[in-house]
């Protein structure tokens, strides 16, 4: 049976949350939405992640960017983040305490989801990882099937597509205030 295929970004989100685990979708902070936002519980580690079907050197390029600022928007609104996610995603007092080690910090990874055939320019994504060596890189498939790994002369390489976990203070509206 032939499957049609994502042919939306919304789409192509969905199918990167339904491989993730505790994952949620459209998670605004300000007036920045972030596509995929993802808590692992075990590591203690968010991920998020912005999604582009294109497969122009332009955008994707763009898409790699646009991650590199959210560490700002994080950095900014840590508190924002933490509680736009708990309003998508239910977990319990003590595990979001151990999640931002007690409101003091968050561990963050940062990944561009792009398609099967945007991952196939290796040469680019080498060079959007020179510039961006903390963005990781999702693979997703025409089918939805999402890979950690591209395939570089016919073998699977993971080493392009891992991100860098970050640790991002929490600050209080007072304390960025006062930071100056």
């Amino acid at each position: 049976m032939h499957k049609p295929g994502l042919k939306t970004e919304v789409q192509m989100a969905e199918a990167v949350a339904r491989q993730l685990k505790n994952a949620a979708r459209e998670v605004e902070v300000g007036d920045c939405r972030f596509d995929v936002v993802a808590y692992d519980k075990k590591s203690k580690l968010f991920m998020l992640v912005e999604c582009k079907r294109a497969t122009d050197h332009r955008r994707v390029g763009q898409t790699f960017g646009q991650v590199g600022a959210y560490r700002g928007i994080l950095e900014r609104q840590g508190f924002e983040f933490v509680d736009a996610f708990s309003k998508k995603f239910q977990m319990r007092f003590g595990r979001w305490m151990e999640a931002t080690q007690w409101a003091e910090q968050i561990r963050v990874e940062f990944y561009v989801a792009l398609t099967d055939e945007a991952c196939k320019d290796v040469e680019r994504l080498r060079g959007l990882k020179q510039q961006h060596p903390d963005v990781g890189i999702i693979r997703v498939k025409p089918d939805g099937v999402c890979r950690d790994y591209i395939r570089v002369q016919g073998k699977k390489d993971d080493k392009l597509t891992r991100a860098r976990a970050m640790t991002i203070r929490l600050w209080t509206p007072e304390a960025i205030e006062h930071r100056g």
